[in-house]
């Protein structure tokens, strides 16, 4: 598999592919013109189950081979990644040795470690090849998560990847679930691949992961903010504080014919909690649903203490590619169990 290989489930999707994939360059032209970093997944995306936006670089890191000179815990990985909850995964110890590999036709495909906790899915995995492997493939492979034998259904999803030397590359998955707590305390998860880095032939790794112990609180505000004309209407209907995340459920109402126009809106987000903490940038994440903008989900890091509240400033990239604050929409979301 290789960096340019990001939607294997691309011939399924029945949503407007040119429209979206316009509304996401912009998205992301306007993300470059306001020095932001919000790491979205785009609705086209949403709208193929697992799908990989690839952020890895294919350049040789140390502290990732030091990670994976030092399994079981190569955790860190997710701190040289960027992901929302990577000091916790270090300093918790939270991920679970797998150590499970598949391996013939001179490639071993091995998942490391991974963990769960009902809303997001961390699975590391590496490929070794005993002639080398390479990002820089000729023939494109394909590989494919599945839990409970059944597509995952991801509102937030990326992979990056990394050589590690001429023979080693190392992968890691981040999802976060559409619909959380839908699979249970113990989930069956596999790692499908197919025509890996040079190699022919297909692989499988499954294996059995039970979600993590730790608390999860879930409050319900059910705060709403609308703009004047009454074009616009958000409702903060779920804020989830788990192991890996802070959740927020955002519901999104517009008027039908954006629907039938497919000019529904993708909103972004600021967020600042009561204790002046501003996340934007690495600290935030966005995703959707896969009705069409209705549904938007905020992820925040994990946090020891819950704030008192959160300020959720809303924004939306406009027809000339910038990105602007609807002032209307703020709204200060309570936090109270």
């Amino acid at each position: 598999m290789s960096k340019e290989n990001n939607n294997q489930s691309i011939d399924r999707i029945d949503i407007p592919l040119q429209q979206l994939m316009a509304r996401e360059q912009a998205a992301m032209r306007a993300a470059k013109k306001k020095k932001r970093n919000i790491r979205i997944i785009k609705p086209l995306l949403v709208a193929c189950g697992l799908c990989i936006a690839l952020l890895g670089a294919g350049f040789f890191s140390p502290t990732i081979a030091t990670a994976l000179a030092n399994v079981p815990y190569i955790g860190v990985i997710y701190a040289e990644f960027g992901d929302i909850a990577a000091e916790k995964i270090e300093q918790n110890h939270l991920m679970t040795k797998i150590g499970k590999e598949d391996k013939h036709a001179g490639l071993t495909m091995a998942v490391e470690e991974a963990v769960y906790d009902g809303n997001r899915l961390l699975v590391t995995v590496a490929y070794t090849g005993q002639n080398g492997v390479s990002l820089k493939e000729e023939v494109v492979g394909t590989n494919k998560l599945t839990v409970n034998g059944e597509p995952i259904d991801v509102a937030i999803g990326s992979t990056g990847q990394d050589d590690i030397d001429k023979n080693t590359i190392i992968e890691h998955h981040e999802l976060t679930l559409s619909n959380p707590d839908i699979y249970g305390d113990n989930i069956e998860v596999a790692l499908d691949g197919s025509d890996l880095f040079g190699y022919k032939g297909n692989w499988h790794v499954d294996f059995t992961l039970e979600k993590l112990k730790e608390e999860v609180v879930k409050i319900y505000p059910n705060v709403i903010a609308s703009t004047n004309n009454g074009l616009y209407k958000l409702n903060v209907g779920q804020v989830s504080f788990t192991p890996l995340s802070t959740r927020i459920d955002v519901l999104v109402d517009y008027p039908n014919e954006l629907d039938r126009n497919d000019k529904w809106p993708f909103f972004e987000f600021e967020v600042t909690d009561s204790e002046g903490e501003l996340y934007e940038g690495e600290n935030i994440q966005l995703g959707a649903t896969k009705d069409n903008g209705h549904h938007i989900i905020v992820v925040l890091p994990p946090m020891e203490k819950m704030p008192k509240s959160f300020t959720l400033r809303p924004g939306k990239t406009n027809e000339q590619g910038y990105w602007e604050e609807i002032k209307e929409l703020e709204i200060v979301v309570p936090l109270e169990p």
